[in-house]
C-alpha cells in the first residue's frame, strides 16, 4: 500500500468516526427542541473529537512513515482546543436559553467531564509557563482522560437524551471500545512490544558545552530501518513501562550499525546523559516521520540549517548522504552560541571530503570574535551569497529554537522559495 493510500485511510476513517454520532443525531433529531439539539449536537461532535485525538499521539507503527509529525501535533492542539470549546457551548446555550434546559444539565458527571476538558487545554497551552515538567504534564493528561471519559461519557448516558437510540448507542460504545484499546495499547501493548528490543549504551561522546551524542546497539536483534530526518522516543531504564518517552531526532547514519542520537542538557532526562555508562538499557519507540532523502524535490540539493541542538537531524542527514556516495550538492547552515556550545566541527571537517558539502557556521556570541568568520544570525544576505543561483531549486530543512525558525521562514519567504520546498522540525507537543 502506498503512502498517500495509507494517509488518505487514516483521514478518512478519523472523519468517518469523528462524524457518526452528529450524522446518527442528524438524522433521527426531529427538532421539536432544536436550541437543545443543537447544544447537544455541538457536545456530541466535541466528544468525538477530543477522543479521536487517541489516533495520531498513539505513534502506531503503520502509520509512523505516513503523518508528518508537526503537522499532526499542530492540527492535534487545534482540534483538541475546538473540542473543549464545542463541548462548553453545550451548557452555555442551555443556561442563557432556558432555565428549564439548565436543570437538566445538573448532572455532575457532565460537569466533571467539562472541568478535565478544560484542564487538559490550560495545562498543555501554558505548561512551560506553569513550569509543568513534560513528565508530569503526561500524568496529568492521563489522568485527565480517564476523568473525561468515565464522567462525561457516564453524563452522556445517564442524560439518555439521545442515547436511548441503539444506533446513537452502538456508535459511542464503538468510539470507547476503540479509544480503551488506543490507551490500551500506548501504556501496555506498546510497551511490551519495545521491551523484546532493548538497546545498551555503546558510547557516550561530549560534542560541545552540555551536548552529548549517546551511541546505542541493539541487544540480540537487528536494528530496524530509519530514515535520515526522522524521530524516535526514547526510555532509559530496565523497563520500557515508563510514565514518559523522550523525542529525539536521529543524529547518526542509516548505514551505521548503531543508533546515534545527540542530546543537550536541558531538563530532568538530558541531564542524566553525561552520566550513563556502557551497557545502560535504553528502549527506543521509532522510527517515526515522513522525511526522505530519495523524495524526488530534494535532488538537485539540499540547504539544512540547525540551530543549536536543532543540528542532530541534520548530521544525521550528511552522514547518510556521505556514507550512500551521493554526490548532490549540500549547504549546512549552523547556528549556536560560541565556539563552546557548538558541536561537530571535526566531523563536519571529516564528511567534506567525503560529500559535495558546504558549511557556514555562525556564532551569536563569539569568545573570540576576531577568529569567528560569521558572528550574529543567520540572514537572508548570507543565504544568498552562498546558495547558488538555482537556489529556488532546493529543497530546505530547518530545526531549531523558534525565533531562529521563524526568522529563517521570512528569509525564504523574502527569497522566493516555494512553500513546498520547505521541511521544519519542531514537536511542540505541549
Amino acid at each position: 500500500m502506498s503512502l498517500k493510500t495509507k494517509l488518505l485511510l487514516f483521514v478518512a476513517l478519523s472523519a468517518a468516526l469523528a462524524l457518526t454520532p452528529l450524522a446518527i443525531m442528524l438524522v433521527k433529531a426531529n427538532w421539536a427542541l432544536p436550541i437543545r439539539d443543537i447544544s447537544v449536537g455541538l457536545a456530541f461532535f466535541g466528544m468525538a473529537i477530543a477522543g479521536m485525538q487517541f489516533l495520531p499521539i498513539a505513534r502506531i507503527p503503520w502509520l509512523s512513515d505516513v503523518v508528518e509529525l508537526d503537522k499532526m501535533y499542530k492540527i492535534h492542539h487545534v482540534v483538541s482546543a475546538s473540542s473543549v470549546l464545542l463541548v462548553a457551548l453545550h451548557p452555555l446555550i442551555l443556561l442563557l436559553t432556558s432555565s428549564v434546559y439548565y436543570s437538566g444539565f445538573l448532572i455532575i458527571g457532565g460537569w466533571i467531564g467539562l472541568a478535565g476538558l478544560v484542564l487538559i487545554a490550560i495545562t498543555s497551552i501554558y505548561r512551560k509557563q506553569l513550569k509543568i515538567s513534560y513528565t508530569t504534564w503526561l500524568l496529568m493528561h492521563d489522568l485527565l482522560t480517564l476523568l473525561i471519559m468515565v464522567f462525561g461519557l457516564q453524563h452522556m448516558f445517564k442524560r439518555n437524551y439521545y442515547m436511548r437510540d441503539p444506533a446513537m448507542a452502538a456508535a459511542w460504545i464503538l468510539l470507547i471500545v476503540i479509544w480503551g484499546g488506543l490507551m490500551l495499547y500506548m501504556r501496555l501493548i506498546r510497551p511490551l512490544i519495545l521491551g523484546k528490543h532493548p538497546y545498551a549504551v555503546s558510547k557516550v561522546v561530549e560534542e560541545g558545552k552540555d551536548t552529548y551524542s549517546v551511541y546505542l546497539k541493539p541487544e540480540g536483534f537487528k536494528r530496524p530501518a530509519f530514515k535520515a530526518g526522522q524521530v524516535a522516543w526514547i526510555s532509559k531504564g530496565p523497563s520500557p513501562f515508563v510514565i514518559s518517552r523522550n523525542p529525539f531526532s536521529y543524529s547518526g547514519s542509516t548505514e551505521w550499525d548503531e543508533v546515534r542520537f545527540s542530546i543537550k542538557k536541558a531538563g530532568d532526562f538530558t541531564n542524566t546523559i553525561p552520566n550513563l555508562k556502557p551497557g545502560d538499557r535504553f528502549f527506543i519507540d521509532g522510527p517515526h516521520g515522513t522525511f526522505d532523502l530519495k523524495n524526488e524535490r530534494m535532488q538537485k540539493g539540499l540547504v539544512l540549517m540547525g540551530g543549536g541542538i536543532g543540528i542532530a537531524p541534520v548530521m544525521s542527514m550528511v552522514n547518510t548522504i556521505a556514507d550512500t556516495g551521493d554526490k548532490r550538492p549540500v549547504y549546512v547552515f549552523y547556528g549556536d552560541l560560541n565556539e563552546e556550545t557548538a558541536a561537530f566541527d571535526q566531523e563536519f571537517d571529516a564528511l567534506k571530503a567525503r560529500m559535495n558539502l558546504t558549511v557556514v557556521k555562525v556564532l551569536e556570541k563569539p569568545i573570540s570574535p576576531e577568529a569567528c568568520k560569521y558572528k550574529g544570525y543567520i540572514t537572508k544576505d548570507l543565504l544568498l551569497s552562498t546558495l547558488p543561483e538555482n537556489y529556488k531549486e532546493l529543497f530546505y530543512f530547518m530545526c531549531g529554537p523558534m525565533p531562529m525558525m521563524n526568522a529563517m521562514n521570512k528569509h525564504l519567504a523574502a527569497m522566493g522559495v516555494d512553500h513546498a520546498q520547505i521541511a521544519t522540525e519542531k514537536y511542540e507537543m505541549a
